[in-house]
């Protein structure tokens, strides 16, 4: 398969359009049309359903997505391999597709700007799947919704996120369900159950771009909505409760690159921004289940 096509289709759910794939890679159109119809063709089933809104995901793309990333992946790797020389390792950074946004990418602009020859590898993918490959080892660490205890694993809650029912200021309905994970399933099933959704995925920028698009209402993480309900595209659903989201910071005890404690001081120092700019509860100060390492 073209590494191209697989790179086309998690732009697309990324963007949540054609037309925002395309921008992202700098080609036309009618060339993500393509490649998508192409890869479609090959797999023999439809990847996403088109609507005047923009795009959504059938149930077999939902499953392509951790394949597609796989693929990447794998890709990525190989090439690192083949060209790596003495000291030019990365430092290998994972992260569940749904924490890219906000703090995470202004921890990672920082850290390149203070560490500029630092060499980065980035990996977003589903959880399961990147636990998968830290106990590997291949990522130095991993940013995840869930912690998974192993005696080479330093494992900590680094923050509780907030989860918030929001809707569509014009176009309340349908309900839209992120599935957020275990924790999560758990709660919503306790404070509603029974209900049923319309609309399910479990990637959470492809929900909210439809819920922008074609309304609805869901929840997400108080954060990542916030600038939508500051302007008033989004309005909280008064009454509904809050559901608290952790993430756990890994690392691997036997990453032994040189910038890996740098990097972890400028993480905890972007997640300790004031609540105002991120809509968290930061963990403080916190320990570390594993054995080798304690806070200073």
């Amino acid at each position: 398969m073209d590494l191209n096509l697989a790179k086309t289709f998690l732009t697309v759910v990324y963007g949540g359009s054609f037309v925002q794939a395309a921008e992202r890679l700098c080609v036309s159109q009618t060339t993500v049309t393509a490649r998508i119809k192409n890869l479609e063709e090959q797999l023999g089933t439809q990847l996403f359903l088109r609507s005047g809104g923009g795009v959504s995901l059938t149930p077999a793309g939902e499953r392509f997505i951790p394949q597609a990333q796989q693929l990447l992946t794998i890709w990525e790797d190989a090439l690192r391999s083949a060209s790596a020389t003495e000291g030019s390792e990365p430092l290998r950074i994972g992260t569940e597709i749904s924490l890219w946004q906000p703090w995470l990418t202004h921890w990672l602009g920082v850290l390149r700007t203070g560490q500029p020859e630092l060499k980065l590898q980035l990996v977003m993918g589903q959880c399961a799947e990147l636990l998968d490959r830290l106990e590997a080892g291949q990522l130095d660490i991993l940013l995840s919704h869930q912690a998974r205890y192993r005696p080479f694993l330093q494992v900590r809650l680094l923050m509780e996120e907030v989860l918030i029912k929001i809707r569509n200021a014009q176009q309340p309905g349908p309900l839209i369900h992120t599935d957020w994970g275990e924790a999560f399933r758990q709660q919503f099933e306790l404070a509603f159950p029974g209900q049923q959704a319309r609309v399910e995925t479990n990637v959470g920028q492809l929900a909210l771009q439809m819920l922008l698009e074609q309304g609805g209402s869901g929840y997400f993480r108080s954060q990542v909505v916030a600038p939508w309900l500051a302007g008033g595209q989004l309005v909280r659903v008064e009454g509904a409760p809050e559901f608290s989201l952790p993430v756990y910071l890994l690392v691997s005890q036997h990453c032994e690159h040189s910038q890996l404690q740098v990097a972890l001081h400028t993480l905890e120092q972007a997640v300790r921004q004031p609540q105002s700019q991120h809509g968290s509860v930061v963990a403080g100060v916190g320990t570390w289940h594993g054995s080798g390492h304690s806070e200073k």
